[in-house]
């Protein structure tokens, strides 16, 4: 057989976002704790967060206090404001929402994480994906959103008709409807989940940034902020993150106790990030390949600018059967 279950891939998309949005959540949350012992209040910290979903595929965050009042969020009523929302524990009354109210039974640091499939939301009937986690800090909810608004909406109004694109569709409405269906589009599958993929590692990267900016305010030493890196590594699936100084090209920050980089030079790919050690800002997509050092696959994404000038580098262990993998589908080709 040389072809796959639309099915599996919807399903593979599904958990690949699942993973994503975990390490978005996980490093919001760092991000928030930091903000707050900086002395930035609400009105700063949710301009921090908006910056990051106005310039990323990420859509909302929604952070709570330790009574489940989403205090911090980019999303606004008709007014403008902050939309005011609190977590409800009922069913019930908040059949979407009130899967992550047990998070505010988390003690402050565990790892413990909710991953919803996307489904309608209570304040207005919108499909979104959402995942959250437990508060660093203090017991609360730190809760990433993503809206169903990739290539599908297209495909929703008749226009797309990618496989793929009709695999999610169906991990998020009827999946049984395409159990049957398969493609042997093997290269428009990798194609389509390392593009995603990269998407949703610009947020990480983007987040880890402000994240570095808000702890240097609040006087975290390099180790406190090393220690971070690594708590959000060993909790996610993150492989690495890296903080250089374009001046100089130091690495100052790293989730890697051993063998950590120096300097830029040390990077994965760093001939592409030449522009950012001279003092451009952006986005670099490294292509998913294997590293020279040991030969497994990665994928690394690098982000240079925000609040402080700085490269940020975020890698991602990639699995032989993962769909972004280069080596996707090689199992199944006769």
């Amino acid at each position: 057989m040389d072809d796959i279950s639309l099915a599996d891939v919807a399903r593979a998309l599904d958990a690949m976002l699942d993973d994503q949005m975990t390490g978005q959540a996980r490093i919001a949350a760092h991000l928030v704790a930091a903000a707050e012992a900086a002395g930035d209040d609400p009105a700063r910290v949710i301009e921090t967060l908006s910056t990051v979903a106005a310039n990323t595929v990420l859509d909302e965050f929604w952070v709570t206090d330790e009574d489940g009042v989403a205090y911090l969020t980019n999303v606004r009523d008709a007014a403008g404001a902050p939309m005011p929302f609190r977590f409800d524990p009922d069913p019930a009354v908040q059949p979407q929402a009130s899967a992550f109210f047990p998070l505010l039974s988390s003690p402050p640091g565990s790892d413990d994480v909710v991953a919803q499939g996307a489904q309608v939301r209570e304040i207005d009937n919108e499909v979104f994906k959402y995942v959250g986690v437990a508060g660093v800090d203090r017991r609360r909810i730190v809760q990433v959103g993503n809206a169903l608004a990739f290539e599908e909406q297209a495909l929703q109004g008749g226009v797309y008709t990618s496989p793929v694109m009709t695999a999610v569709l169906a991990a998020f409405s009827e999946p049984d409807l395409l159990a049957s269906a398969r493609t042997s589009e093997f290269a428009e599958i990798r194609s389509v989940f390392e593009g995603l993929l990269g998407q949703q590692m610009i947020v990480q990267a983007s987040l880890a940034e402000r994240l570095v900016a808000r702890a240097d305010k609040a006087g975290w030493d390099a180790g406190e902020i090393d220690a971070r890196l690594r708590r959000i590594v060993a909790s996610t699936p993150i492989g690495e993150i890296h903080v250089a100084e374009p001046a100089g090209g130091d690495v100052t920050y790293s989730s890697l106790a051993a063998a950590r980089p120096a300097v830029v030079a040390d990077l994965a790919e760093a001939d592409a990030l030449s522009p950012f050690v001279a003092g451009a800002s952006g986005v670099v997509q490294h292509s998913t390949g294997a590293r020279p050092a040991d030969g497994t696959v990665w994928k690394y994404v690098s982000v240079a600018g925000g609040d402080i000038p700085r490269i940020v580098q975020v890698g991602l262990p990639i699995a032989a059967g993962s769909p972004a993998s280069p080596r996707f589908g090689e199992a199944l080709q006769p």
